[in-house]
């Protein structure tokens, strides 16, 4: 178990972001129903090797989580307003449309890295067995 526990973040991390492609939850918080699923399968890798690298810098957790989780808040304001934008044009504002759709993938990147960040806190706190 020892020797699984640096990728078991990783791991969790993308079952969780799996989870949220099957039961497609970024329609539920107004990602267009077309390509919700492709930004989290864009988003999630990114978000998943930008944390690992990240735990390469000499920053605490606390601050790596802080920094992930106003990621995800900006990210999804930046979504939000691209949709709102583009569906109030009709369909015609292409900025809002890629700030829609650039904004869910930085979405998907942010809370994939914000898990991995949790789940490197979480298993660093559980007392090491010995085999």
């Amino acid at each position: 178990m020892q020797a699984l526990k640096p990728a078991l973040p990783v791991i969790l991390a993308a079952i969780v972001m799996a989870l949220v492609v099957v039961f497609d939850v970024p329609t539920s918080f107004g990602a267009h129903p077309w390509w919700s699923t492709k930004s989290v399968l864009i988003g999630a890798p990114i978000g998943i090797v930008i944390a690992v690298l990240a735990t390469r810098l000499t920053i605490s957790a606390m601050v790596r989580r802080i920094t992930f989780a106003v990621a995800v808040v900006a990210a999804f304001g930046v979504a939000k307003y691209g949709g709102e934008q583009f569906a109030a044009s009709y369909a015609e504002d292409a900025f809002a449309g890629k700030l829609w759709f650039f904004g869910w993938i930085a979405t998907s990147a942010a809370v994939a890295a914000w898990l991995v960040t949790l789940f490197q806190t979480m298993l660093d706190k559980t007392p090491a067995k010995s085999d």
